[in-house]
């Protein structure tokens, strides 16, 4: 009996056992069949993200600029790849990499099936030698990725900017734009601000995998997404005026900017000193980037939107303008100008010594006369040449494409009371503002945009680098759509006496932008020599040509430079000619 019992509890166990089994295996293969094929479907199928094209950048005639050229990067597959330990010693050694930055890698992937990028701009040597021991590198894949080329010979570090490896906390502002760990992305200029237009949208491989992780065959499934190319970008630079402008101020500090007044487009943006941009397509090498960080002229520094200078006399339109709209002086009536004025016991110089003798308003800024400046700014007031100077765009950003602009300081009566107290500026501050001095500063973006508006006499647009992009796939193109101004304060009128006293600077005997006359376009301008407490004078010119039709505005600055005749208005005179020279060329060709 107690026999039978056993063996009845024997088979009961037994039955227990085979319907526990029965019913995990039902449960394996019916009601979690989808998670675990899944999980199959990972350690069978490999997925690869592909990067797509990222847009190629090209000048206003279709010159490229910006383009794509290969480049190596390796990646791990961490469920496959930390399963032995040694592998992450052979892999440094190739990729001349310390081993615990590459576990540092590994151990921070999104996820065991989620490839991570070990190394970019890798040399083809490695990648041979990690092909030829490929089964001792489970895990181990390499990818050609795009590398940033400059086939035109133009560098304009600081209008392009570079592109880079999304950092942790570009992840975390980006992270719902579709963007994961070790993408690339635009790390400054336009290809920062175009980021989205020019970088497309990743695509997806799968490929089926023996148990080693080798490749067995690539697959077609209705899961495979394909990338879609980036934008390419058509800028209104014009390259070649771009690389002479370049070469013009080689070995000099500075730059220039060239704006078309009938739609705001940059054709030239050069600042120097400058960098190769080329050093950060690859993988930058942290002696080239202390260097560039170190250097006493700060190559990385965008002179002609970031940088901010007093304008010196160039900004004396200014004040002739509000003195012109308040009625504030009478265009006849002269000021006697003997080298300097005495206010107290201070002595204000003009620049030159033995001064003008008896000048009226056009003759002052033909001549550039301090003196009769001091003169005027008095009868002005600050309140009227704060508000003419703030209406011109000073004391804000132009709103021009790049990143980091500056806005200058435009000074008015808040201004002053704020920094100096209300008894606490005088009338010589002013004395040196009139000129462009003091508290003034401004960008040479700024200064461009000013001759812009009075060659329009008010009418502008806001500045911008591009001019319309275009998708390859669709064949569309979309044009950029310029931003109209207008100044509010100023009358036609009174741009027409500063547009012909402007003609005078360059066009008549004593102008001192004589330097930028040309024979076959009238141009008129405004030269500016700005005191700098650190070294020799600043040089500025700023201008427009042709007179009576304007198509082009600019603006030079030498940074201690020296005067701004002698200096900014020839080199303004070269940029000035290669342009129409250049236009009176294609419309020959047409």
């Amino acid at each position: 009996m107690i026999v039978d019992q056993k063996k009845y509890a024997f088979y009961a166990l037994i039955t227990l056992a085979f319907l526990a089994l029965t019913l995990q295996l039902a449960n394996l293969q019916i009601f979690e069949r989808r998670k675990y094929l899944r999980h199959s479907q990972r350690n069978r199928i490999r997925s690869i993200i592909v990067q797509p094209k990222r847009g190629t950048i090209f000048d206003r005639n279709g010159v490229v600029l910006v383009e794509n050229m290969p480049s190596y990067s390796v990646s791990a597959i961490p469920y496959e790849s930390a399963k032995d330990d040694s592998l992450f010693y052979h892999i440094a050694g190739i990729l001349r990499q310390d081993v615990h930055e590459i576990q540092n890698k590994i151990q921070s992937a999104r996820g065991p099936f989620t490839p991570i990028k070990l190394a970019r701009d890798v040399e083809f040597s490695a990648l041979i030698r990690i092909e030829e021991q490929k089964l001792d590198f489970p895990g181990i894949l390499f990818d050609v990725e795009p590398k940033r080329h400059y086939p035109a010979g133009v560098r304009a570090p600081h209008l392009f900017g570079y592109i880079g490896e999304i950092s942790q906390s570009e992840l975390r502002i980006k992270g719902n734009d579709g963007l994961q760990k070790g993408d690339i992305i635009g790390k400054k200029g336009l290809e920062k601000i175009y980021d989205r237009t020019l970088r497309g949208k990743a695509g997806y491989a799968y490929h089926e995998v023996d148990a080693l992780g080798r490749v067995v065959r690539d697959l077609d499934i209705g899961e495979e997404s394909h990338p879609v190319s980036g934008n390419d970008l058509y800028l209104a630079l014009d390259g070649k005026l771009q690389k002479q402008a370049e070469e013009m101020f080689d070995q000099k500090n500075g730059g220039v900017v060239l704006l078309d007044v009938r739609n705001g487009g940059v054709l030239v943006d050069c600042s120097k000193p400058d960098y190769d941009p080329f050093i950060f397509s690859g993988t930058l090498e942290m002696d080239a980037w202390r260097e560039l960080i170190n250097d006493p002229d700060k190559p990385l520094y965008d002179r002609m939107i970031q940088s901010t200078f007093p304008p010196g006399s160039t900004f004396k339109l200014v004040l002739a303008t509000a003195a012109l709209q308040n009625k504030a002086v009478n265009l006849t009536e002269k000021t006697v100008c003997n080298g300097y004025v005495r206010l107290g016991n201070r002595i204000f110089n003009c620049w030159k010594k033995d001064g003008h003798g008896a000048v009226d308003f056009m003759e002052a800024i033909k001549r550039s006369c301090n003196v009769y400046f001091y003169r005027l700014m008095p009868r002005v007031g600050v309140d009227a040449w704060a508000a003419y100077a703030q209406d011109f765009g000073f004391g804000k950003v132009t709103g021009i494409d790049l990143a980091n602009e500056s806005s200058g300081n435009q000074p008015n009566r808040e201004y002053l009371d704020q920094i100096y107290g209300k008894n606490g500026w005088s009338t010589g501050m002013l004395y040196n503002m009139a000129i462009g001095q003091g508290d003034v500063l401004v960008t040479p973006l700024q200064m461009a945009q000013l001759a812009m508006i009075i060659a329009n006499k008010g009418r502008y647009y806001q500045p911008h680098v591009l001019d319309r992009t275009y998708n390859a796939e669709s064949k569309r193109t979309i044009p950029f759509q310029p931003v109209g101004k207008s100044t509010e304060l100023v009358s036609e009128e009174a741009y027409d006496v500063i547009r012909k006293a402007m003609l005078s600077v360059v066009n008549e005997e004593g102008g001192t932008g004589r330097a930028s006359w040309l024979r076959d376009v009238l141009v008129a301008g405004k030269t500016g020599t700005a005191q700098n407490p650190h070294g020799e004078s600043h040089a500025w010119f700023i201008g427009f040509a042709p007179f009576d039709k304007p198509q082009v505005a600019v603006c030079v600055f030498v940074e201690n430079g020296g005067g701004g005749g002698a200096v900014a208005a020839p080199l303004a005179g070269e940029m000035l000619k290669a342009y129409f020279r250049q236009k009176d060329t294609l419309t020959a060709a047409l």
